[in-house]
């Protein structure tokens, strides 16, 4: 396959994730040379086998310097930004990996000469008050754009596929949980408690899209002249028909309990202290904010003409 990718050396940070799993396989088609960086051990393996005998290579870093950073970007045609954490830690806070490494990265890249920088981000934090995610989220996309001449910012809806941290999340607790959370749900709709019908509706909206046609849609962006993007796919969705469409593709009936925002607000305090936890409340507060663009679908649609649904998905990775 021949295009303006074949030749070109590619630095991705952050490309053991989900969403970068699935990008270095669309730009393992092409030609070109694919260098990861991560901070994870023995992923080395596991990374080198979504592309061709010798296209990939893999570099373990967790200290970001100018002079390591410099080393690596040299000669670089394009760097793609998919850092990102869900939830802070003792070592890892959304300040540090949202905003300091962007705007290092971006410096770099810029200094030595790189011509794409692609920044990922997420849909709708401009909007969103007392929220730690939301506001280094933006403040990353800023100092991206004033470090870098040219660069892409990716800012996608919930992203949905076979190992997401969403879809799954709930279908995994539907395999041992009679009753499933609708968070933001305190409006009473219908009274048939004994049916498949839901008793609340939820406020909280989404627009999923299919982590392929956002891989494939940075793949075709990368050459563009700087924009933001809104990214978003082609249904809206609330909480409960959320949870509705993964219990019809399971073909199983689980209840479904409205959890009004003050309420998970309570869970995500108790919740947020674990290891790895299911909820925080900073995640609680990005529930009171609508996820979802139609401008975001209409620039899908410039460069994936027929973005995949979660009725098209689904099946194909639910159990």
């Amino acid at each position: 396959m021949k295009n303006n990718l074949d030749g070109k050396k590619i630095v991705i940070f952050g490309g053991n994730g989900f969403i970068g799993r699935h990008l270095i396989q669309k730009l393992s088609k092409y030609s070109c040379k694919i260098l990861i960086i991560t901070r994870y051990k023995n992923e080395e393996k596991n990374l080198k086998i979504l592309g061709g005998l010798g296209q990939i290579s893999v570099i373990t870093m967790s200290n970001y310097t100018v002079t390591n950073l410099e080393k690596i970007l040299k000669n670089c045609d394009v760097v793609i930004n998919l850092i990102g954490i869900l939830y802070e830690s003792k070592s890892e806070s959304f300040e540090y990996v949202h905003e300091e490494i962007p705007n290092l990265l971006s410096i770099v890249a810029n200094n030595v000469g790189v011509k794409s920088f692609l920044h990922f981000s997420a849909l709708g934090v401009e909007n969103v008050k007392n929220s730690q995610y939301a506001k280094s989220k933006v403040n990353g996309e800023k100092v991206t754009i004033e470090n870098f001449s040219n660069p892409i910012i990716l800012k996608p809806s919930v992203v949905f596929g076979s190992d997401d941290n969403f879809i799954n999340l709930f279908s995994n607790i539907s395999n041992f949980s009679p009753v499933l959370p609708i968070f933001g749900a305190p409006k009473l709709e219908k009274s048939k408690i004994f049916t498949r019908d839901f008793l609340f509706k939820s406020s909280v909206k989404f627009q999923p899209i299919y982590v392929g046609d956002l891989a494939e849609f940075a793949v075709k962006a990368i050459d563009n002249n700087f924009k933001t993007y809104e990214l978003a796919g082609p249904t809206i969705y609330t909480m409960d028909e959320l949870l509705n469409l993964i219990l019809s593709v399971k073909k199983i009936f689980r209840f479904l309990v409205p959890v009004p925002l003050k309420i998970a607000n309570v869970m995500g305090l108790i919740l947020e202290n674990l290891p790895k936890p299911l909820l925080t409340r900073d995640q609680v507060r990005l529930m009171k904010y609508e996820n979802i663009s139609i401008q975001g679908l209409k620039n899908l649609k410039k460069l994936i003409p027929n973005p995949k649904s979660l009725e098209i998905i689904l099946p194909t990775y639910l159990k």
